[in-house]
């Protein structure tokens, strides 16, 4: 009886250094599970739709995951998301040039990020209540500066839109039906390595390891905390300025409720991959598997043809789980 206890435990100890893993054998087993139930669910168009819609909100998750390791959240990044669409578009309306509109768009959504930051550090006000105000603003700001009102690009395409989200058309030709997959894929590949390598093989990552598990023990060490967290703020809202632009080529059009919810999605997926709601502990390759793992439950809902609420109902219970499933791993003894 000792002996099972005693291998447990160290079973535990090592599913608490690799918290990606529960992600990832859920994924396998959710994946199983629609691959027999559902079908059409292993056709290229469902795979492609699968990583084409979680590629951008993916993009949001890996922010949301820097930032939630260094022991803060961001709430607002959906509604950063929306302004950032509108700024493009406006911009491009207007008759300024798409590369400069890319760039105004960025800008705007590192510089709500950087507010974020600015508020949490110097006012000591949890980022939670933070971003839950600032949320509400920026979803206001989105609206006035559409006017309430959907914003459509109404010149030509643009090469930039190719650029930043068009389909793949050389791999979607070759299945019938066509596949799904566009551009957004690779970047979101592409950005989730660089920041895991920047998380992982750098500095600056043992820094955000360092103030999300003990700011106090960081800051006696030399980090500096709160530029470390304002960093991963403007991180977070450049990372949603960027999905949001990629979303808008594809579909070239923004609504005022563009990003609602996404912040929590984001939040799950980081979880759900093993990353720790109280700091210091978590990687991107698991928040992204999380992120995968919440659309391919939605699309393999869709495609048994189960209601929408449904889908909400098991993914709070995955949640749920993971919470669980990462206390558990986290506590001592």
């Amino acid at each position: 009886m000792q002996s099972q206890t005693a291998t447990l435990t160290r079973l535990r100890y090592s599913l608490a250094n690799f918290p990606e893993v529960v992600a990832l054998v859920s994924f396998l087993a959710v994946f199983v599970f629609f691959a027999v139930a559902a079908d059409n669910f292993l056709t290229p168009l469902a795979i492609s739709n699968i990583l084409t819609f979680a590629s951008i909100t993916g993009i949001v998750v890996v922010g949301v995951a820097m930032l939630m390791i260094s022991g803060e959240f961001d709430l607002s990044v959906g509604s950063t998301f929306a302004v950032a669409s509108y700024v493009f578009a406006l911009s491009m309306n207007t008759g300024v040039a798409p590369i400069v509109a890319l760039l105004l768009a960025l800008i705007v959504s590192a510089l709500l990020g950087l507010i974020n930051g600015l508020i949490v550090t110097g006012t000591g006000i949890p980022s939670f209540i933070t971003t839950l105000g600032t949320m509400l603003a920026f979803r206001g700001i989105a609206r006035a500066i559409g006017g309430g009102d959907f914003a459509r690009y109404t010149g030509d395409p643009q090469a930039l839109f190719d650029f930043l989200n068009g389909g793949i058309d050389r791999i979607n030709q070759l299945f019938t039906p066509a596949g799904n997959f566009r551009v957004s894929i690779i970047w979101f590949i592409v950005i989730a390595i660089v920041i895991s390598l920047v998380l992982m093989r750098t500095r600056y990552g043992n820094w955000v390891f360092a103030v999300g598990g003990n700011p106090g023990a960081a800051l006696s060490q030399g980090v500096t905390v709160k530029r470390v967290k304002v960093i991963n703020f403007v991180l977070t809202g450049l990372l949603a300025g960027i999905a949001s632009v990629m979303q808008f080529a594809h579909r070239l059009s923004v609504d005022p409720l563009r990003g609602e919810g996404m912040e929590l999605i984001a939040v799950a997926a980081c979880v759900i991959g093993g990353v720790q709601l109280t700091g210091g502990h978590g990687t991107i390759f698991g928040a992204c598997v999380g992120m995968l793992l919440l659309q391919m439950l939605e699309q393999g809902l869709v495609l048994m043809q189960v209601p929408v609420q449904i889908f909400q109902a098991v993914a709070g219970l995955i949640l749920l789980i993971a919470v669980i499933s990462n206390t558990y791993l986290s506590r001592q003894g």
